[in-house]
């Protein structure tokens, strides 16, 4: 991962708190991945901190593009949310209960009626529990 990506993983100490952006927790053998928020990579978005945020390569960020590829409105409604926690500095638990109430209502609407044109992974839905995790007060 390039430095910008790193920097987020310790200023925003995504290894401490064993989550990524969207709050899915870091699994044995994933590793985070950088996510361009702003200026989508295929648009040569930049590597830098400001145009991106940090996913779990395995779960949050395919999921994430499955989204964008299904309903766009949602895909926007959650980088909103992390585009709000990369403004704070932080990730917030209310910004991550948010995406977590649009994650599904994505799975509602598209997964249980099976009218996601996608492939979607099981491991897609399991998501940490962020009374858990973010029982600790923000770390600075």
């Amino acid at each position: 991962m390039k430095e910008s990506g790193i920097n987020l993983i310790k200023k925003f100490h995504l290894e401490e708190l064993n989550i990524d952006f969207m709050g899915y927790e870091l699994k044995p053998n994933d590793i985070f991945t950088f996510h361009h928020l702003l200026i989508p990579s295929c648009k040569k978005g930049p590597y830098v901190e400001c145009n991106g945020v940090i996913l779990c390569c395995s779960t949050s960020h395919p999921y994430l593009h499955v989204i964008e590829n299904t309903d766009y409105d949602m895909f926007l409604s959650i980088t909103s949310e992390m585009l709000d926690e990369l403004i704070k500095g932080y990730v917030d638990k209310e910004n991550l209960l948010l995406i977590h109430d649009i994650l599904n209502s994505f799975e509602k609407e598209y997964i249980i009626t099976g009218r996601c044109p996608l492939k979607v992974k099981p491991e897609y839905f399991k998501r940490s529990c962020l009374e858990e995790k973010m029982a600790r007060k923000r770390v600075l």
